[in-house]
């Protein structure tokens, strides 16, 4: 009849719906999203090959359709994230969705390649970029014991989708034309507008947008008191400054988080492994269909890639939290296997090993997006998330924007796609390189272990002059000067006896004190 265990504390002690109750709900939400906004991207490779033959146009400038559109889906990451936070991720998710659905729709209207650029590159790219980072971000904020769980079914959904949407295209490309099929693969699109209607906005974040505007709304009220202003002058004053001035204080990128130097290793390496795998989407079926195979086989490399990445994604974050092996040394595994068969496919030209190759990719690079934001926490933490995966983000877009071209003109100068398997095993191996690199990083860039536990422990002694930091949730009672806020005085009607008293010397002692001296122009 005893008190309750430690884990049962733990349990009562965690914010409301943290790996219990709404998370849940928010997990099918980022599912759904996920399914419809990663699954359609990674089965491009199918469109890929009929853009091609439609347009008689080449691999590599017909590859810049599908380089805009990854470009601006990771690229606009920050802006995305941001934007959730000051809007909430169920409105920046839902407009995305708009976005999508408007820019396969509009795809289906254009009579020469050129402008499939802007509506099926720019516009979908838009809505890709405005729903693929917050459905990554939000999971995190809702599952603490089970994050990586969490995230590896979040992202599996992806390979659901590459199981589907292959197939899909296929038919629907067959029965009604491409044209027509991007009609309908657009109104299938836009129920990522139904998904995103389940999102609510995470309670840290709600806390934080409190704490803002109690804290502006502090120093606005003790300034104004101080200064002798009126509550109408002021409020009026504010007002006007609002009007002229753009309140983009949401929009920092905080770029200062690349001085953490682990952050920024995981960035690096996270740029090469994507880039390697973003090759893959339209490198695998691309050399499927120059081996001579027709379309139902080019369908099924695809379906065996996002099939493997289903398990392999729930099972790989299910293993991530039990901790036997540290994530980080999951990462290298997969880098250096993907290395090894990438470099080995060009002496092989049967499907069956095709079909083991796109196996291997689902199974250990496409496994990498369960680590992505645990790895990413560990170094950042959790306040500071949703601007870090931003930010990551926006580095796997800088180099995805070139590298699917690259291989694409590598294949018109060569003839066969064998050099970009080669580039692409290259990838991968500098990807694993740059993480075992870790203890360098650590003992080259970053202060001793010891040194940083004594400026810990200095951080908890009460210093006269550090930043006090506001409660969780503004109370009314709180006192007006219960922080320190540069305060310019303004008024002359306040006396010298009403500010705050400065001293100009040291104190002295008691023994040293000595009786006041009378001004004689005041006797």
């Amino acid at each position: 009849m005893g008190g309750n265990t430690r884990e049962d504390s733990d349990e009562d002690s965690k914010p409301p719906n943290v790996d219990r109750g709404f998370a849940w709900v928010i997990l099918v939400g980022c599912f759904i999203m996920y399914l419809f906004v990663v699954g359609s991207i990674k089965a491009y490779g199918v469109l890929y090959t009929e853009m091609v033959e439609y347009f008689d146009s080449g691999s590599g400038n017909t590859a810049w359709i599908g380089s805009v559109c990854s470009l601006l889906m990771l690229g606009l990451g920050p802006f995305a994230n941001l934007l959730s936070r000051k809007f909430s991720f169920r409105k920046v998710c839902f407009v995305g969705g708009i976005f999508l659905g408007l820019g396969f729709f509009l795809s289906g209207f254009v009579p020469r390649m050129e402008y499939m650029y802007i509506t099926f590159g720019v516009v979908a790219g838009i809505g890709y970029g405005l729903c693929f980072s917050p459905c990554s971000t939000i999971i995190s904020f809702y599952f603490d014991k089970h994050r990586a769980l969490a995230n590896g079914i979040t992202v599996s959904a992806s390979g659901i989708g590459a199981l589907s949407f292959p197939f899909l295209y296929k038919y629907l490309i067959e029965e009604y034309t491409l044209k027509k099929a991007l009609w309908i693969v657009g109104a299938i699109l836009a129920n990522v507008c139904v998904a995103a209607c389940i999102l609510r906005q995470p309670r840290l974040l709600v806390i934080e947008k409190r704490r803002k505007k109690a804290a502006e709304k502090r120093k606005s009220d003790q300034k104004a008191l101080l200064n002798g202003d009126s509550a109408f002058m002021h409020n009026e004053e504010t007002k006007e400054q609002e009007k002229k001035s753009c309140n983009c204080g949401g929009l920092d990128l905080r770029f200062s988080l690349f001085k953490n130097p682990l952050f920024t290793m995981y960035a690096i390496a996270f740029t090469f492994c994507m880039n390697g795998y973003g090759n893959n989407i339209i490198l695998i079926p691309s050399h499927v269909k120059a081996l001579g195979y027709d379309k139902t086989y080019v369908a099924l490399s695809v379906t065996i890639l996002g099939g493997c990445e289903v398990i392999a994604r729930i099972f790989f974050g299910w293993f991530a939290d039990l901790e036997i092996i540290k994530r980080k040394n999951i990462f290298l595994i997969s880098m250096f296997v993907s290395a090894i068969f990438a470099f080995i496919a060009p002496f092989f030209d049967s499907f069956i090993f095709m079909a083991i190759y796109a196996a291997i990719v689902g199974i250990f690079p496409g496994s990498f997006w369960s680590l992505i934001s645990v790895l990413v926490i560990d170094v950042v933490g959790l306040e500071n998330f949703t601007s870090a995966f931003g930010l990551i983000s926006l580095c796997l877009a800088l180099g995805a924007s070139i590298s699917q071209p690259i291989i694409g003109w590598l294949q018109d100068i060569y003839g066969n796609w064998n050099p970009s398997f080669i580039v692409t095993g290259c990838l991968f191996l500098l990807a694993g390189i740059t993480v075992s690199l870790q203890p360098i990083i650590k003992r080259c860039c970053m202060k001793p272990e010891s040194d940083q536990e004594y400026l810990d422990m200095l951080g908890n002694v009460p210093l006269r002059h550090a930043p006090k930091k506001l409660p969780p949730v503004a109370d009314d009672n709180d006192s007006l000067l219960d922080e320190e806020v540069d305060i310019s005085f303004t008024s002359h009607r306040i006396s010298k006896i009403y500010r705050p008293y400065k001293p100009e010397s040291p104190p002295q002692s008691p023994l040293d004190t000595s009786a006041p001296i009378a001004d004689p122009s005041e006797v």
